[in-house]
């Protein structure tokens, strides 16, 4: 909104004239944020560096006010050198730019988008037929069709080529994705387009990462299958965050089966269910601990045997403190009434 300066019409003559001040706008209600910000940038950056760059950006948003790393702190409750580490590193990232004279630069990422969604090509017949003239694409196409089982449509043939020509995969890496896809009994090319996708986003281009990426799948997969029956769950496959805990537990940790089926018991007995933040609580003390097997359990539990004795013991420990004497007694009169008593016997 465009404000123009407002003169009253002067109706009658006073002396002291009225000061007229138009209020400030607020501003934009809403401020653009890229997608690729939070697509690309934000999961690699701690929270603390987002809060910064949002913030900062807020600011461009509100022409005429004047801020420094100072006010920034102050009004996210962060300290001042907190500021200029998220600015160094949303610099190093290229999407901030600082001058010499303090003036902080958000770049534009829409570009970045872009970048991030490479278009899909919209192969012609007449591409297809030349693509086919070569022998590793025709291979690749009778390969293909001998792993799916099927005769490919005109139009699967030119999804596949994509993979080759639109996401540069290798033939190679090609069909061992396929053969992946067949083994998941998946063998829709709508399928095996999202997997090359994946693997395009992951680097897997070349033989060994694609070999690694399996492997490690086929054990998460063994994995999920063996902890599933050992914690009596049922259903599909764990979450990636009930899959971390299982690695941080058996990989970084060192814990046996039997120990996590010991600590997922006992959780059970206290949650009535199988509860992962219970369960990774339990086994963190065990580690702390030195519990590294069930017959290292026999550290962090007290023998029956020892817990009674000692609750006798602070029995009559308590009994005799709150006991006072007060009676006189005579003691060799008691003596001689039990001399009696065994001359008696």
């Amino acid at each position: 909104m465009c404000l123009k300066q407002y003169t009253p019409r002067k109706i009658i003559e006073v002396r002291n004239m009225p000061k007229y001040k138009f209020s400030n706008i607020s501003g934009p209600v809403t401020f653009p944020l890229s997608t690729a910000f939070v697509d690309k940038y934000m999961p690699e950056a701690n929270a603390t560096f987002v809060k910064v760059y949002l913030y900062g950006l807020r600011l461009c948003y509100l022409p005429g006010i004047d801020a420094d790393n100072k006010k920034i702190a102050d009004a996210l409750d962060i300290l001042e050198t907190d500021v200029l580490k998220a600015f160094d590193f949303w610099e190093s990232k290229g999407i901030v730019r600082r001058s010499s004279d303090g003036t902080v630069e958000f770049m534009d990422l829409s570009s970045d988008v872009e970048a991030q969604k490479p278009q899909k090509p919209a192969y012609k017949a007449s591409d297809i037929e030349s693509m086919m003239k070569k022998s590793d694409i025709k291979q690749l196409v009778s390969h293909a069709e001998g792993i799916f089982g099927k005769t490919l449509s005109q139009s699967e043939i030119g999804t596949l080529f994509g993979f080759y020509d639109w996401l540069h995969l290798p033939v190679e890496v090609i069909l061992m994705l396929l053969e992946y896809c067949a083994s998941l009994q998946k063998t829709s090319m709508r399928y095996a387009e999202k997997v090359a996708l994946s693997w395009a986003e992951e680097g897997i281009d070349s033989i060994e990462k694609a070999h690694e990426f399996l492997s490690a799948t086929e054990n998460r997969e063994k994995n999920t299958r063996y902890y599933k029956k050992l914690l009596g769950l049922r259903g599909g496959k764990f979450t990636d965050a009930e899959y971390a805990h299982i690695v941080q537990w058996t990989e970084k940790m060192g814990m046996p089966p039997e120990l996590i089926k010991k600590a997922a018991e006992k959780a059970s007995d206290v949650t009535g269910g199988v509860s992962f933040p219970y369960i990774n609580g339990i086994l963190q003390s065990w580690y702390k601990k030195d519990i590294k097997t069930v017959e290292d359990l026999s550290k962090d539990e007290i023998p029956k045997n020892t817990a009674t004795s000692r609750q006798k013991q602070t029995q009559v420990s308590n009994r005799f403190v709150d006991f006072s004497q007060t009676h006189d007694y005579d003691f060799d009169a008691i003596e001689e009434k039990m001399q009696k008593k065994r001359m008696r016997k």
